[in-house]
């Protein structure tokens, strides 16, 4: 279908599991109706460390991602991350206090990018909140946009090209090139590889596994169980907004997952980084 033969198995790149960087404890969030999207949800993560996460759609996935990332309200709980509490903080109080942490969002077009701009205009957003001054230098932004484009193969005429025309692979690809280039010790990414063709999702792949060979952590969401069992250190399994189990995927099989998410119980349902 592809035009040659397509290697499917996820390489893994080894990495010593760190210290504890991220300690979330009791975190409740509510959605629009008023009612727990979140309640009582605790996690570590460590350094170095692919936590996964695997809940049926609407479980909470999305407000985890957008509580630690400082963009929706948090109605109770902590988050502690590299010894700093930054529950309720926004985007921008994050970034001022130099906290490194990137996010790709499930919506690429409506929250990561903007659809009309091109290239080197979607890189200038991020650094619109780095730079001191009200003007920023473009050059830089521009042998930036070059650089990411060569590095993850992006298809596009030239960097100034409205990026809406742009495959959603390659758009996806904008957007993991503008988030890695500020060296993130922690990654959040929510459904990076939904509606991509093959090729595109085991290069995205491929480059959590970079990440994590530098002593990044990379909290993934995602669809595919089967993905999620070789891509991960550790699956934290939710279900209607609380913690079913954290599961090693070296030790559990799919059907200990499904069970989870349907809101069962495995007979170990707390496995730690050994």
């Amino acid at each position: 279908m592809v035009g040659r033969s397509v290697d499917l198995s996820i390489k893994k790149s080894h990495c010593e599991i760190g210290k504890s960087i991220l300690q979330v404890k009791e975190l409740k969030v509510c959605n629009n109706e008023g009612n727990y999207a979140l309640n009582k949800v605790s996690f570590d993560m460590y350094k170095g460390e692919v936590l996964g996460i695997a809940g049926i759609a609407g479980s909470g996935q999305k407000e985890i991602c957008e509580a630690i990332s400082g963009i929706c309200k948090i109605n109770n709980g902590e988050i502690i991350f590299q010894g700093e509490n930054i529950a309720g903080k926004s985007p921008r109080e994050i970034m001022s206090k130099g906290i490194s942490m990137s996010f790709i969002p499930e919506d690429r077009l409506g929250m990561g990018l903007v659809a009309s701009m091109d290239m080197v205009e979607n890189l200038m957003l991020k650094a619109y909140y780095k730079d001191k001054g009200i003007f920023i230098n473009r050059g830089p932004v521009r042998i930036k946009a070059e650089e990411i484009k060569d590095k993850l193969d992006i298809k596009t005429p030239n960097i100034y090209y409205p990026i809406k025309n742009l495959s959603g692979g390659n758009i996806q690809k904008i957007l993991l090139g503008r988030e890695l280039d500020c060296n993130p010790h922690l990654l959040i990414m929510a459904y990076p590889v939904r509606g991509l063709d093959i090729n595109t999702c085991y290069a995205i792949y491929d480059l959590i596994n970079e990440q994590r060979a530098k002593g990044v952590s990379v909290l993934f969401i995602g669809e595919d169980i089967d993905v999620l069992m070789q891509l991960c250190d550790r699956i934290m399994v939710i279900c209607d907004g609380t913690v079913t189990g954290i599961v090693d995927p070296k030790t559990c099989v799919k059907e200990d997952i499904g069970l989870l998410m349907a809101g069962g119980a495995k007979s170990q349902t707390e496995e730690g980084i050994a």
